[in-house]
């Protein structure tokens, strides 16, 4: 009985140890925020150079990497994503209040389970938009692994900034 007291005490005790460093180890991974896809479009893609593209946008003009003009936001969404429901009026607002040229905003609309005709009618005169599988081409382009995503690139499609929190949208724009 003494025998089987003590293996229980002892089991107890192992429990305990397991639950207290489970604990720690939960705490620690909350501290180290959400993780991030892999890819070009990534926290570590500045610098990055956006490989080839030419598309035609949904006001039937053809752009090209080579196109986009120094500073040019891109704003990639995927219709049914809910953080990119979220970020379409804040984005359009942030680019009408900064008064961005059209031609310095790229929206690329990749196809998704929701409807596309909500970002195209919201972003058409903004920028240039870019839906289906023309925007399939710009996010393999890019290298984009996730939704929403938001960044700037150089006139020769290096990466200059990439914002996935989107927390301070405007100082992205204003660059």
């Amino acid at each position: 009985m003494t025998v089987l007291g003590s293996a229980v005490a002892l089991l107890g005790a192992l429990l305990v140890v397991n639950l207290i460093v489970t604990y720690g180890i939960i705490r620690k991974l909350a501290t180290l925020g959400p993780s991030r896809p892999a890819g070009p479009i990534d926290a570590g893609s500045v610098g990055a150079t956006a490989g080839p593209f030419t598309v035609r946008a949904t006001d039937d003009g053809v752009l090209a990497r080579e196109d986009l003009p120094d500073g040019t936001l891109v704003g990639f969404f995927s219709p049914g994503c809910e953080p990119c429901t979220e970020l379409l009026p804040r984005f359009s607002s942030a680019v009408r209040r900064l008064r961005l040229p059209r031609a310095r905003v790229l929206a690329v609309v990749a196809p998704g389970p929701g409807e596309q005709r909500t970002y195209t009618e919201e972003l058409d005169g903004l920028a240039r938009v870019v839906t289906g599988d023309q925007a399939e081409a710009v996010v393999a382009a890019f290298g984009v692994t996730g939704y929403p995503v938001v960044c700037r690139v150089a006139s020769d499609g290096t990466v200059t900034v990439v914002d996935r929190d989107l927390r301070d949208l405007e100082a992205l724009v204003a660059g």
